[in-house]
């Protein structure tokens, strides 16, 4: 069948057995593809060209030195543009996101640009935030995840409002299905994410310090499995050691995202003390599951929770009030129903067919 829609899309990498949000990439355009022609530009792959089948067409880049990547990237660009792709789509990747401004602008087409992170809380000069920078100032549209964070761009980066569109992050509903509550006596709390201070691998010990010393959840068994890598694992390891809580907290490193859901279904109680966010995909993929959270109250957190979960969203640092709310939700079984019962139905809004057809919407317009 012949899709009218062409759309040029720019990836920063595939990777199968990835441990980040980009394998809910890879199963959107799979299901993107079928509505419209989809060219994928891959600036870096573990895998050959033509074993990447979720998109009409592939091309990964072959260049890792970066001049020779930003030339080569302007090249595939330059000829989708030949071939009829007047629709050019960047996720994150900002080589990428200036070319596809660039390509559209002299030879028509329009640019899109998907960020969702509070960078402006991070004054840090160096490239890539130039070409970030840069990506937002040249594309036709920036794409982001709510309503909160359009917000953030324009006070931020003096975007125009008519040239911010939203589009929520989305999530597999045949692969994340909600599990029955752990009937353990002994409580599990799982920490998802790149390890870092800006996602809030600082402020694991200093919370489980405060549930043990300060609330009654010093009576209760758990342990708290924190997954993933980044530069503050070390660091971690260490405060783990120094503070003798390896009985506790468990640091299993990476596991690729294929494989997460074993862990959500034994877990209790999602946390997510990050100091920044966007639309975290982790949260909806604990609401898919039906695993309560306590999380930061930042980018668009609020907005994607529900009633009941609204109430333990803690601001960002506040590691006592982030304990007390754990143990809150642990210790009332009719509101952690409530909760679970709530972000289940809320889930639905962000299913990976709703988003599909959001994201074919945008060109439509």
């Amino acid at each position: 069948m012949q899709k009218s829609l062409k759309v040029c899309y720019i990836l920063p990498d595939y990777n199968q057995k990835t441990d980040s949000h980009f394998f809910h990439v890879y199963e959107f355009l799979e299901k993107a593809s079928q509505k419209a022609d989809i060219f994928l530009i891959v600036e870096k792959s573990n895998v050959k060209t033509e074993d990447i089948k979720i998109a009409n067409a592939v091309y990964v880049q072959k260049f890792k030195f970066i001049p020779l990547r930003f030339i080569e990237s302007f090249i595939i660009i330059l000829k989708a543009r030949i071939k009829g792709y007047k629709n050019f789509y960047t996720h994150y990747c900002y080589i990428g996101g200036v070319n596809a401004a660039i390509v559209s602008r002299v030879f028509g087409g329009k640019s899109y640009y998907w960020n969702c992170a509070m960078n402006w809380l991070f004054k840090k000069k160096d490239s890539s935030k130039i070409g970030y920078e840069l990506s937002l100032k040249l594309s036709h549209y920036l794409v982001t995840g709510g309503e909160g964070m359009k917000q953030g761009y324009i006070e931020h980066y003096h975007l125009d409002p008519e040239k911010i569109k939203v589009m929520p992050n989305w999530i597999n509903l045949e692969r994340f299905q909600p599990a029955e509550a752990p009937s353990s006596k002994e409580k599990t709390f799982l920490f998802v994410h790149w390890l870092s201070k800006r996602k809030g691998a600082d402020m694991i010990v200093p919370i489980v310090r405060h549930l043990n010393q300060d609330f009654q959840l010093k009576s209760v068994d758990y342990k708290l499995l924190v997954i993933g890598d980044g530069p503050y694992k070390d660091d971690l390891s260490r405060e783990v050691e120094e503070n003798k809580l390896k009985s506790v907290i468990k640091i299993l490193g990476p596991v690729p995202n294929e494989d997460i859901i074993e862990y959500y279904k034994k877990t209790d109680i999602f946390i997510m003390p990050s100091m920044e966010e966007g639309f975290p995909r982790v949260l909806l993929e604990a609401m898919a599951m039906g695993v309560p959270y306590v999380a930061s109250d930042v980018g668009a957190v609020r907005e994607i929770s529900a009633e009941t979960a609204q109430r333990f969203l803690v601001k960002s640092g506040d590691v006592e009030m982030f304990a007390h709310k754990i143990e809150n939700l642990l210790s009332d079984q009719k509101v952690y129903e409530a909760f679970r019962k709530e972000e289940l139905q809320k889930v639905k809004e962000y299913s990976l067919e709703k988003v599909v057809n959001k994201f074919i919407a945008l060109f439509e317009l």
